[in-house]
């Protein structure tokens, strides 16, 4: 996403801002489920910025670069239904039992 340099700075220093903005869109679900994950998503960045270091580089990532590339549908996909907020229960008719 192409931000204005203007508020390319704003963004950096409000990272919780960009971070909800940056959430794609998609069901409810999925948007309730990545407003939760700030802190850990922003873990991540941290660490990224951590190796960047240890491998001997700069660590010149910005938190929207690092935004861009992270793959929410992906990761969104591999969790397990019950975790997106999908009753299992409700998918399958209840056992009857006919005597």
């Amino acid at each position: 996403m192409a931000v204005n340099e203007l508020w390319q700075g704003f963004l950096e220093q409000n990272p919780d801002i960009y971070y909800q903005g940056m959430i794609p869109k998609g069901t409810p679900g999925f948007a309730d489920y990545w407003r939760r994950q700030s802190g850990n998503v922003w873990n991540q960045y941290q660490g990224a910025l951590g190796k960047q270091v240890l491998g001997g580089g700069v660590p010149n990532m910005m938190f929207g670069d690092f935004l861009n590339q992270y793959p929410f549908a992906k990761y969104w996909s591999e969790l397990s239904p019950a975790s997106r907020g999908i009753n299992m229960g409700a998918l399958s008719p209840g056992l009857l039992w006919r005597m």
